[in-house]
């Protein structure tokens, strides 16, 4: 059974604890997405989706940072090139999840139904969870070739 379970993990790229450091970065790009939103909305005059096109790209930018540091900062590789490589796989990953995701819960939400769009916000942000950070954990910072055999050694030898 633990093989099995270990060999989903793989698959899926699931880890607990990163997926946890991850939802904590998370957290914080809501705050930066949320307070940018209701700003650009209530303070600058804004239209309430332009208003969360650029509070989207502000959050993923925060994001894409604070897990570049923290959540896969053992699968960083070194250099400037590397760093903007990283950059723009997390932002095409997120604005997938983010943009067509988040901005068509928002747009749904609060135009049909017309929940206030704060609310609609989160429902939106919530939809890319998961996917958002599979994708990431399996592109944006897969694993390096040398990591993969260290684990897969540990890995078979776990379960005799």
């Amino acid at each position: 059974m633990r093989i099995i379970i270990s060999k989903i993990k793989n698959l899926l790229g699931f880890d607990l604890i990163r997926f946890i450091k991850f939802g904590i970065v998370g957290g914080s790009g809501i705050l930066v997405n949320m307070g940018f939103l209701w700003f650009f909305t209530e303070i600058c005059g804004l239209y309430y989706l332009i208003s969360s096109i650029l509070s989207i790209a502000l959050a993923m930018i925060s994001n894409f940072i604070w897990n570049d540091l923290w959540t896969w900062r053992d699968r960083r590789e070194p250099g400037v090139k590397a760093y903007f490589l990283r950059m723009a796989k997390f932002i095409t990953v997120s604005s997938i999840a983010g943009y067509v995701g988040n901005l068509g819960i928002l747009w749904i939400l609060t135009h049909f139904f017309h929940l206030y769009y704060l609310i609609s916000n989160m429902f939106g942000i919530a939809v890319g969870t998961v996917l958002n950070y599979s994708f990431n954990n399996l592109w944006t910072f897969k694993k390096r070739k040398i990591e993969e055999k260290n684990e897969s050694e540990t890995t078979d030898h776990e379960f005799d």
